[in-house]
């Protein structure tokens, strides 16, 4: 009785039940993987604070209000840590306050803008009704009080909220693991903003504990 020949091994192939080349063999974990039933090493989610009133670590799934008053107690302060609950509600308060006096001056101009359309238009001759409907008087004196005030409380808020709004981004770059001087990137024409907009969107890094104030790290926390 005669057998058939073996068949041949393709050229290029190892024997069957060798590893292929860059392939560890049957049951080695490849490279980066912890060994089969062993747990893969799962770094820890960094430091929070446990109660909104504690302003040493940064407020996880922090409200408005929680953020809001945060935002006002760390005035100033540039170490540390902040949330991304924190920013986001800080960066919503801060565009309201500045929406209103912006809001006046936006009126104010569109009706200094009305006021000299009409003046334009009784300079060509109007009709005595149509001059009385678009006498300026009053309404140009109006105008001008509300655009100083939106002016002055756009100042003032400006001024009030400058700081604090520097702060906070501060310590959001540190919680995303960076530097607080990455915020400078916004002087970067065209980009810059936009660079710095996606550090902020970017989840909380334990590295970021790095920036948290040595008293904080000695005791644990």
């Amino acid at each position: 009785m005669t057998y058939p020949p073996n068949p041949q091994v393709p050229s290029g192939q190892p024997p069957y039940g060798q590893p292929q080349y860059g392939q560890p063999p049957y049951g080695q974990p490849q490279y980066g993987q912890a060994p089969y039933g062993q747990p893969q090493y799962i770094a820890p989610p960094p430091r929070g604070a446990s109660s909104p009133d504690d302003l040493s670590l940064p407020l996880y799934g922090a409200t408005f209000r929680q953020a809001t008053k945060r935002f006002f107690k760390q005035y100033a302060n540039f170490s540390g840590r902040a949330s991304l609950s924190e920013y986001w509600w800080s960066s919503l308060l801060t565009t309201l306050l500045m929406l209103i006096p912006t809001l006046l001056i936006t009126i104010g101009a569109i009706m200094t803008a009305v006021s000299a359309a009409t003046a334009a238009a009784q300079e060509q001759g109007l009709s005595g009704s149509e001059y009385d409907l678009a006498d300026p008087g009053p309404m140009g004196f109006g105008v001008r009080v509300l655009l100083i005030v939106g002016v002055v409380l756009l100042l003032v808020a400006w001024v009030a909220l400058i700081v604090p709004s520097l702060a906070i981004a501060w310590r959001r770059l540190h919680d995303a693991g960076f530097p607080g001087p990455y915020y400078f990137l916004t002087l970067v024409p065209s980009v810059g903003s936009i660079i710095v907009l996606v550090l902020m969107l970017l989840p909380s890094k334990p590295e970021g504990q790095r920036f948290d104030r040595p008293s904080q790290v000695s005791s644990g926390r």
